[in-house]
């Protein structure tokens, strides 16, 4: 299965907290989502033994999950059926194959949300 953690951190609390642009756990769940830094190099480390970070890991929720699902399965099969027919263009007795071979399993996504952290300071909208 591919693993994948595009997902935003929508029940995180750091995005309502006063250090969340130079907090390293932030930064932390920023790439673990895949999401741009909002400072490259954070200064502040919360304290030993926090912030605790739930890790949600999940494939198809529901119905529209499932379809979505589908949808990346057969666009990534088309895309190397092509890469395949196109390489294979001169040589019509060879074995036909992509550049890479791809997984048809459900994707995986990890969310990474802190939910608890010593050292938050509440700033709404910050």
């Amino acid at each position: 299965a591919t693993a994948s953690s595009s997902t935003t951190c929508l029940n995180c609390i750091c995005i309502d907290c006063k250090l969340v642009t130079r907090c390293k756990a932030y930064h932390f769940v920023e790439t673990k989502h895949e999401q741009p830094h909002l400072n490259q190099d954070p200064d502040f480390s919360p304290r030993e033994g926090s912030p605790t970070i739930h890790v949600n890991i999940r494939t198809i929720r529901n119905t529209d999950d499932l379809e979505r699902e589908r949808e990346r399965m057969w666009k990534e099969h088309a895309q190397q059926t092509k890469e395949a027919e196109e390489k294979a263009a001169g040589d019509k007795d060879g074995p036909l194959y992509g550049s890479e071979t791809y997984d048809l399993a459900p994707q995986v996504v990890y969310e990474y949300d802190v939910v608890k952290c010593e050292d938050y300071i509440e700033d709404k909208g910050c």
